[in-house]
């Protein structure tokens, strides 16, 4: 029964191997892809944080929209992934950035992958701020290690490079101060 709760599962191996094929079927068809790579996937193949992710959170970039259904569907089927594996509802908090910071992540043939600075991941994991089982808390503790940031300044600093601070509710102030917390300093 567990066995189900695993399938359409990535860990870092099968999200770099899903990339390679999709790159492959990409050059089959003579078509070139630019995808930009958020949340949970970029967690597990850059950050190595977590296990495996059940979705890709990405933004594709205008290309024959058929001929890339056709291939993502292909993918599904040979990964055995699930319904839901590519999420693009990422673009509704992305209207909320004031920019954006994308650097190269991986280039294939006919393939560029793309992925936010740290920075702008942590701002945006910041204002998502979902409780349990999400995994905003765990990441943006992972990433402001990662930055070194050690004040609440030095976070809401980062943060209003991206987002308007005036987005930041109750929720989000919660997860400041829990966040430091963790950290081990006083984000009061």
């Amino acid at each position: 029964m567990a066995k189900s709760n695993n399938i359409g599962l990535m860990d870092r191996d099968k999200l770099l191997k899903i990339f390679e094929y999709l790159n492959e079927r990409l050059k089959e068809n003579q078509l070139q892809l630019e995808i930009t790579v958020y949340g949970g996937s970029i967690m597990t193949m850059v950050y190595d944080n977590r296990p495996a992710t059940r979705d890709i959170d990405c933004v594709f970039s205008e290309t024959n929209i058929k001929l890339l259904d056709n291939i993502l569907d292909l993918t599904k089927f040979t990964f055995n992934l699930s319904d839901d594996w590519i999420n693009e509802e990422i673009k509704e908090p992305l209207k909320s950035l004031l920019k954006e910071d994308k650097e190269t992540y991986k280039v294939y043939s006919n393939l560029k992958i793309l992925k936010p600075k740290a920075e702008q991941l942590l701002a945006m994991k910041v204002l998502a701020a979902r409780p349990e089982p999400a995994k905003d808390f765990i990441d943006a503790y992972i990433l402001c290690k990662d930055l070194n940031i050690t004040t609440r300044t030095e976070l809401l600093d980062t943060v209003s490079d991206y987002i308007p601070l005036t987005l930041l509710g109750e929720r989000q102030i919660n997860f400041i101060k829990y966040l430091g917390e963790d950290l081990g300093y006083d984000w009061e």
